[in-house]
């Protein structure tokens, strides 16, 4: 049963993941949803519906994540040759090159611990064959030939590439990993999860004219995460009008980038299929500005507003500045630094930007200017405006300049 708890004047509820389930929601074990119902017991049935519809999809849609069992013939195959190679079986013997008779050697191995009866070695004795077999023709200046059998899946390389991605020093909290391995999900459904070695550029354009007619609201169902390729578009495709052209553009430069990576370490070859599909943004045109907030919109905003005055920071802070929630509660007060007759408070950013509050005295309270980074074009800033806060640094709604 979904729990309850009471948040303000409104209820949320709590359900938890299915194991199984978990790697379609990012690894999450719970998921929360804020009720329309104000009375408990309307609540829990509201709950309860909820969860029982998620639970349906659930058993419609059933977990994609199970282990491939190509991977560990592929990590066998991998491991055997890098060792292969680096020399690890050199066996030293008169007039025989040691890393030669050490391949001799290991071959010998397994051949004497097989099994006589079995017409074909097994799994992991034949990826171990192809590797040392590989690591001979590797040895001798030779390229030895793709084994399509022992390719990583496209899922497994994006995995890997995510791993070194995520060793990344002075990566920030942000939903970007999230990003990237929702655009690898969809183009593994696409491609049926093969090997990347296979795209070719006309592989590449039929997904991308795909994204032009899939529904933008596709990611906000969590059974759509679960969905094969052929029921997303069945339930999501063939939309007049799809993604719009800066998603479309973070999908190709998202799958651009791993094309270059698994091309650098030998898992693609040839021209990269994925350049050539980002579409120039022109403002007004295919990229909508922001609106300004008009008078009365900012009224019932602010009236009566949240009873919490920390929320109420938040909110002007981010109605000044333009940033993130993850932004703004990753901010910390520097201490103040009189110039020019003036208090400043650097406020150092989670992120991209250094908030600088320039505070005035005004009889026991301090009217702060927003000045410096925050007029960049990058936050949409009109420019400097004015707030106030206490010397508590509450902030207040604001005030006419």
């Amino acid at each position: 049963m979904a729990s309850l708890r009471a948040r303000h004047n409104r209820f949320e509820a709590k359900v938890r993941i299915p194991a199984a389930q978990q790697a379609n929601y990012e690894g999450r074990e719970f998921l929360y949803r804020t009720l329309k119902a104000t009375s408990r017991k309307v609540a829990q049935v509201e709950a309860n519906a909820w969860e029982a519809a998620l639970r349906v999809d659930w058993a419609e849609y059933p977990s994609s994540s199970a282990g491939d069992p190509r991977e560990d013939l592929r990590r066998v195959y991998a491991d055997t040759l890098q060792a292969a190679t680096a020399g690890r079986f050199q066996v030293h013997r008169p007039g025989e090159d040691p890393l030669d008779a050490g391949i001799d050697y290991e071959l010998e191995k397994l051949a004497e611990a097989g099994d006589p009866d079995e017409l074909e070695p097994s799994g992991e004795v034949a990826a171990k064959l192809a590797a040392l077999n590989d690591a001979r023709v590797a040895i001798l200046g030779h390229k030895p030939a793709v084994r399509p059998e022992f390719e990583p899946s496209f899922t497994q390389l994006a995995n890997d590439y995510m791993k070194l991605w995520k060793t990344q020093t002075g990566l920030k909290d942000s939903n970007t990993e999230q990003q990237k391995r929702a655009t690898f999900s969809l183009f593994a459904g696409y491609w049926q999860d093969r090997a990347i070695r296979g795209i070719g550029r006309p592989d590449a354009a039929r997904f991308m004219d795909a994204l032009r007619h899939l529904d933008g609201t596709w990611a906000r169902s969590p059974a759509a995460r679960a969905m094969t390729w052929d029921d997303l578009q069945r339930t999501y495709g063939g939309r007049d009008k799809g993604l719009s052209d800066a998603t479309r553009n973070r999908h190709a430069a998202t799958l651009q980038a791993l094309w270059e990576w698994a091309s650098e370490r030998g898992y693609a070859e040839g021209r990269n299929p994925f350049t050539g599909h980002r579409a120039r943004l022109r403002a007004g045109v295919n990229v909508k500005g922001y609106r300004p907030w008009e008078p009365e919109e900012l009224t019932r905003l602010f009236t009566p507003g949240p009873k919490r005055s920390d929320l109420r920071d938040v909110m002007l802070v981010a109605l000044y500045s333009g940033m993130r929630l993850d932004e703004i509660a990753g901010l910390t007060w520097g201490k103040p630094a009189p110039q020019s007759g003036q208090s400043w408070l650097n406020v150092r950013a989670a992120s991209r930007v250094s908030l600088w509050l320039v505070g005035e005295t005004h009889g026991g309270s301090h009217a702060a200017t927003l000045a410096g980074p925050l007029r960049s074009a990058s936050y949409n800033s009109p420019g400097p405006s004015r707030m106030s806060f206490s010397p508590a640094r509450t902030l207040s709604e604001p005030s006419a300049c």
